[in-house]
């Protein structure tokens, strides 16, 4: 499925640049050393302005894997510079998901003027940063995983864990598929891969058993012979990484619960309301009385050296995050051990 993958543009010495130069193109590559082709079009290169050293671009069918280079161009006299070094893009489109721009701004950013002093919405890369913040921050806080990230694990190997159903306890979770088990000696050479219908997997805890579906783990040895037989008729109880484990961990897309969530769209708003709060009345003023003719008019607003503009609602979301994520912490992390 395509992402949205953004990518930010930084243009040094921006006079040398515009003496030469009016437009960025974007090249793109599905590996750091592969063919790069430029996803820009005539009208879509970007325009290099006077003033402006950061530009931001979307390429709305990217990928996180894909890679980026981008070069100058002179519109009428055809002239381009050498391209860049390769860089990735950052993907808001999983975020997006969890929580939208808009959904901030409809729900956690209401009533408040979100434009600056000119009347120019501000950017939606500011939103979309602050939602990704807190999307990092929640699974630290929480130490679980929300994004669905793949994983490439290996396990110790212990024959008493072994011969009762292979009780593994995954170090992420929530789990939401497990793509493969097998044995795999520690130098790389698989052993035996486990069916997928013997993956019994208990997904909220990141734990997996194998149950075999027919006969049992013995006549299983006996069947595959070469490699596994001499692990198990030499007796050895333990093999350091001998279990490799594919999985993916995080919640479904669309699947997050409500209370993370709400979580995520608070701490997100941290960002938003300090930039509009600075910037209420204009940036840094926290009064401004205007005369003339001896009628005066004059206005305050909660700015201050020492408090935002937005303090109120700040103090009030930092209130409700900390009582919040008391509860979540017993419900998803909980006491992390497996006693045997």
């Amino acid at each position: 499925m395509a992402s949205v993958i953004k990518l930010k543009i930084s243009v040094s010495l921006l006079d040398n640049v515009l003496a030469h130069f009016n437009r960025i193109k974007v090249y793109r590559a599905d590996s750091i050393d592969g063919t790069y082709a430029e996803i820009t079009t005539p009208a879509s290169r970007i325009p290099i302005i006077q003033g402006t050293t950061v530009y931001l671009f979307d390429d709305s069918t990217g990928d996180p894997d894909y890679w980026y280079k981008t070069a100058y161009y002179h519109t009428d006299t055809l002239l381009e510079s050498d391209l860049s070094d390769p860089r990735q893009g950052e993907d808001f489109s999983i975020d997006s998901l969890v929580m939208s721009v808009q959904d901030l701004k409809d729900i956690y950013l209401y009533g408040l003027d979100l434009t600056d002093d000119a009347g120019n919405p501000y950017p939606d890369v500011m939103f979309e940063w602050s939602i990704n913040f807190a999307l990092d921050w929640i699974e630290k806080e929480l130490d679980i995983r929300v994004r669905p990230t793949e994983f490439d694990e290996r396990y110790d190997y212990y024959r008493r864990d072994f011969s009762s159903y292979m009780f593994l306890q995954l170090r992420e979770f929530p789990v939401i598929s497990v793509e493969e088990v097998a044995l795999q000696w520690p130098a790389g050479e698989k052993v035996l891969t486990f069916p997928d219908d013997w993956i019994s997997l208990r997904a909220d805890e990141g734990q997996i058993n194998i149950v075999p579906t027919a006969g049992n783990f013995e006549s299983l040895m006996l069947t595959q012979g070469g490699s596994v037989l001499p692990l198990m008729a030499a007796g050895r109880d333990f093999v350091p990484d001998m279990i490799r484990v594919q999985y993916t961990a995080g919640y479904a897309l669309g699947a997050v619960p409500m209370a993370i969530r709400e979580l995520i769209g608070k701490k997100a708003s941290f960002g938003p309301l300090n930039i509009a709060g600075d910037l209420l009345g204009g940036a840094g003023i926290a009064s401004q009385s205007i005369g003339i003719d001896g009628l005066s008019q004059s206005y305050n607003t909660t700015s201050s050296a020492t408090n935002a503009g937005y303090g109120a609602r700040l103090l009030q979301y930092g209130k409700e995050i900390k009582e919040q994520l008391q509860t979540l912490r017993r419900y998803y992390k909980g006491i992390r051990m497996v006693a045997v």
